[in-house]
């Protein structure tokens, strides 16, 4: 790989600053003669026999010289003269054995032999540019001393010296002809005066300024004196005394009388010439006409005022809030034209109607003059050409009227207008946009006024920066618009969505409606009402609410007089028969007796203040349910579009969520009924209370599968069921039927005990293929015969995958009869083996059958939820049975459960009771023994 390239170095002989430094001094030289001398008396002074002085531009030029014969001004390479070299190394150049250095042994005359040993010092000018070099050459070797090294350098620095004059001179005569060129193209003069003798001269430019053909001599101070402005005299002598005085310089601006008339101004600058004793003896100087540049700085500084002033405007117009300020903003820019007042008409957003805003002055003429208020939302013009503002503001020209005549003359209006507020001359220009047209800006003036080009620069300068403003305050309007649009929009879903959930969380309708009332009070109104139509059309009274809660029951009152006596006329009747929205503009007191005859419930009305209102159907499926009223005070003012579009949509969803509701209230009770239909009232043993109760699941419409049972059987033993088939739908339904039936019949035939029922039930469900699951327990009460004097009941159970009983002893003991770990659920297995257990109830006692939905929770299982029965059972020992039912209910069942719920409770009379015959255990079938009786040491309290 090679190695990388080394960057050339810029050779300093190229540089073509320096290259035309060199060519001027070559071009100016007067002669060889002073290089000449120079380069003898170096050959003189070192002893050698030649000397050369050389000037490099891109070549060497020799101007000077002596010994070896080279032409005057002949030309050579730089690479050929040792001069070269040391120019480029900016220092002298020592060479004892030319040969042998290889900075110049490749030069012609060293390769012939002609120079063996050089000498050479550049030539530097004070400026820093190298343009030449004194060269001494030897024919023989020869080793150059510190002495000849400096010798030589006295002799270089005499050769620069030269050169610099040289240099001067250009500088001097280039000086003097910009100078002439520069007093020409400026109209300078010049002036002299001789203090001893008083005479001035001056010259053509001089004289030319003061109207005269020069050169000019003036003879005295008079002359001078009666071509200068008398009020200028004084700054002029005032101007030469301290001068003379001082450092003799002084400058004076005076205006001169030309011989045309013409005054014009001037600048004088002068200086004192004094003599060798220091006497004054003569003033010298020039005078220049500044006359278009006093004008021109005159006009500067009237645009500068001008641009401050729009500047300061431009800043009061970035920071008004409205356009009345914009108008007085604006006036503050025109006021320095003279005018009196001013008006922006505008087109509001959107091309809308177009209005004018006018500043104090205006607003009080217009108001002294006509006694009419005008709002700070300014006034609205009609779109035509009759008045400079409409017309401007509509064709986009500008109008200026200098006076009175010109402005009736084309806007024949403008006398009227004129003469109400005091205008005589006016300038109205379009205020624009990117091309966009937004109205007009109209200045006014109380006097004739002449309209300039600068003041037209001004004025348009002046509505451009007004018609930025304008498109602010437009976009500024249309972005509070659009948040206003969004946040109403976000309120507007926010109620929506609440809606759907206040609506969707019961099925109760009261509750849902009332819910509704107090979301939508104060969103779309003060204070409302929902009424609904029955099956038969009559209008009943479901909600109401007001913003004020300390006036919910005065407003409840006038909704029940309303509904009981309102009319046909009546705002609910209309709506709920057409099923239309209505607007309520203005309760008027004949709108008011038409709908509501009766007078309580207008005075009623009354109290409440409503100013309008809008009423809207609650709708579903194309049929209108009832209506929703809401009513505003005047404070609030009416109701707009897209509050009547929120209230209708309301509407909607509140008549969909009422038709569920109703259709769910129908179906939950068609469940119910047909629930309890099939489930029979117990029957009433002589020894003991029956109670039962069955809750449905509030979660649905659904029908379920738990059941409870309770018959007699052959022998008088009280049969107790309680069961669950597994579901919860009409399927579920249907098979606890059959379950049902299929126990009772079995239970009653055979008179088996508890675990022989269940395995009869579990074959025969098999053998008829039901397909079903269920959990079920099974209680036997069992009596012993009247002639035991120790007599007792006994309790056999089977269970299939239930809940275990409970046990409430006569002193309130809490016992859980779980005894071993329940069968197998029915449906799963027909040949299981399943075994009764026994336990004794004391006189007084109380047995609790259960379904799981009683127990059971989504947040706790089913060994929790018992523990929690037991629990509240405990506090409600003392209790009649029925009560116990119902107390227990209210405080295991929850309103949202999603299982229904079974019970059955079983009390034993305290003291025996006369029992019919066949209700005694006088018999015990074969096989029907009791077994021994196992009391619940091992059950949980």
């Amino acid at each position: 790989m090679p190695a990388p390239s080394t960057p050339a170095v810029p050779d300093p002989l190229g540089d073509p600053a320096r290259v035309a430094v060199a060519r001027r001094l070559l071009a100016e030289l007067p002669g060889s003669a002073p290089f000449d001398r120079l380069a003898h008396l170096a050959s003189r002074l070192l002893a050698v026999p030649t000397a050369q002085v050389v000037l490099l531009t891109d070549v060497a030029v020799r101007v000077g010289g002596c010994g070896r014969p080279t032409a005057q001004g002949s030309a050579t390479p730089l690479d050929q003269v040792p001069g070269s070299v040391a120019a480029r190394l900016r220092a002298p150049l020592v060479v004892p054995d030319a040969a042998a250095d290889p900075r110049v042994a490749g030069q012609s005359a060293v390769a012939s032999g002609e120079v063996r040993s050089c000498l050479s010092l550049p030539l530097v000018l004070a400026a820093g540019d190298v343009v030449g070099a004194l060269t001494l050459l030897s024919p023989e070797p020869r080793p150059w001393s510190e002495d000849d090294v400096v010798l030589a350098g006295e002799v270089a620095a005499t050769v620069v010296t030269e050169l610099e004059l040289v240099a001067a001179s250009i500088a001097v005569r280039s000086s003097l002809s910009r100078l002439e060129l520069t007093l020409e193209a400026s109209e300078v003069g010049s002036w002299e005066r001789d203090l001893r003798t008083g005479v001035t001269t001056w010259d053509e430019r001089n004289a030319a300024i003061f109207g005269l053909p020069g050169p000019v001599e003036l003879s005295g101070e008079e002359e001078v004196a009666q071509r200068i402005h008398p009020g200028d005299h004084g700054a002029l002598q005032q101007a030469m005394d301290a001068a003379l005085a001082g450092t003799g310089d002084f400058v004076v601006e005076m205006r001169v009388l030309r011989t045309d008339g013409e005054v014009r101004w001037t600048v004088s600058r002068g200086r004192v010439g004094r003599d060798q004793s220091g006497e004054p003896v003569r003033l010298l100087g020039t005078t220049v006409d500044v006359t278009e540049a006093r004008q021109q700085a005159r006009l500067r500084l009237a645009a500068v005022q001008r641009a401050a002033v729009i500047a300061e405007v431009a800043a009061d117009l970035a920071n008004a809030d409205r356009m009345s300020e914009l108008a007085e903003a604006a006036l503050r820019g025109a006021a320095v034209l003279g005018a009196d007042a001013s008006a922006l008409a505008v087109f509001a957003v959107g091309r809308g109607p177009l209005r004018l805003h006018m500043t104090r002055r205006l607003v009080d003429a217009v108001e002294s003059g006509t006694d009419a208020v005008l709002s700070e939302e300014g006034v609205e013009l009609p779109l035509d050409d009759e008045l400079p503002t409409q017309y401007v503001a509509r064709h986009g020209e500008p109008v200026l009227l200098g006076d009175r005549a010109a402005a009736v003359a084309r806007f024949p209006r403008m006398a009227e207008v004129g003469d109400l507020v005091g205008v005589r001359a006016l300038a109205a220009l379009p205020l624009r946009l990117e091309g966009r047209l937004l109205g007009s800006f109209t200045a006014v003036w109380a006097e004739d006024h002449v309209f300039t080009p600068e003041d037209l620069e001004l004025l348009q300068a002046l509505t451009a920066q007004i018609g930025l403003s304008v498109s602010r305050l437009h976009a500024d309007a249309q972005r509070d618009a659009a948040l206003a649009a969004m946040a109403a929009a976000n309120v507007r879903l926010e109620l929506l969505a609440e809606t759907g959930r206040v609506l969707s969380g019961t099925l109760e309708i009261t509750e849902q409606l009332g819910r509704l009332a107090e979301l939508v009070v104060p969103a779309l109104g003060d204070w409302c009402w929902v009424v609904v139509a029955d099956e038969h059309g009559r209008m009943r009274q479901l909600a109401s609410a007001h913003r004020d809660r300390s006036r919910s029951a005065e407003l409840a009152d006038y909704v029940r007089a309303m509904v009981g006596g309102m009319t046909e006329h009546a705002a609910a009747r209309v709506v709920t028969r057409t099923g239309r929205p209505l607007r309520v503009p203005g309760l008027n007191a004949a709108y008011v007796t038409r709908a509501l005859p009766d007078a309580v419930a207008r005075e009623q009305l009354a109290r409440l203040h409503p100013d309008s209102g809008i009423v809207v159907p609650l709708v579903s499926r194309g049929r209108t349910l009832g209506a929703l009223g809401l009513y505003v005070t005047a404070e609030r003012g009416r109701h707009t579009d897209v509050e009547l579009d929120t209230a209708l949509e309301l509407g909607r969803r509140a008549g969909v969520a009422l038709q569920q509701a109703r259709l769910f209230g129908q179906q939950r009770q068609l469940a119910e009924t047909l629930q309890r239909s099939m489930l029979t009232a117990p029957p009433a043993p002589d020894h003991c209370e029956i109670a039962v109760r069955y809750v449905p699941a509030a979660a649905g419409a659904e029908v379920g599968g738990d059941w409870y049972d309770a018959f007699v059987q052959p022998d008088g033993a009280t049969m107790l069921v309680i069961g669950d088939v597994v579901g919860h739908d009409s399927r579920a339904a249907a098979a606890m039927g059959q379950l049902r039936g299929l126990l009772r019949g079995i239970g009653h035939h055979t008179g088996g005990t508890p675990a022989e029922v269940l395995t009869g039930l579990d074959r025969a469900s098999s053998g008829l293929d039901l397909d079903v699951m269920a959990t079920a327990l099974i209680a036997r009460l069992e009596q012993d015969p009247p002639e035991v004097s120790a007599a007792e009941t006994r309790i056999r159970w089977a269970t299939a995958g239930h809940p275990p009983p409970v046990l409430i002893s006569a002193d309130g003991e809490v016992t859980v009869l779980d005894g071993d770990d329940p069968d197998l659920l029915l449906g799963v297995d027909p040949g299981t083996v399943r075994s009764d257990r026994v336990a004794v109830i004391g006189r007084g006692g109380t047995l609790l059958l259960y379904t799981d939905g009683l127990v059971e929770r989504r947040d706790r299982d089913l060994d929790a939820g018992i523990a929690e029965l037991c629990r509240v059972l405990a506090g409600l020992t003392e209790l009649p049975l029925q009560q116990l039912c119902d107390r227990l209910l209210q405080r295991m069942y929850l309103p949202d459960t999603e299982d229904d719920v079974a019970l059955l409770a079983v009390r034993l009379h305290r003291q025996d009771r006369p029992r019919p015959a066949e209700a005694g255990l006088q018999h015990v079938p074969p096989g029907m023994e009791p077994a021994p009786a196992v009391h619940p040491e091992a059950g949980r309290s």
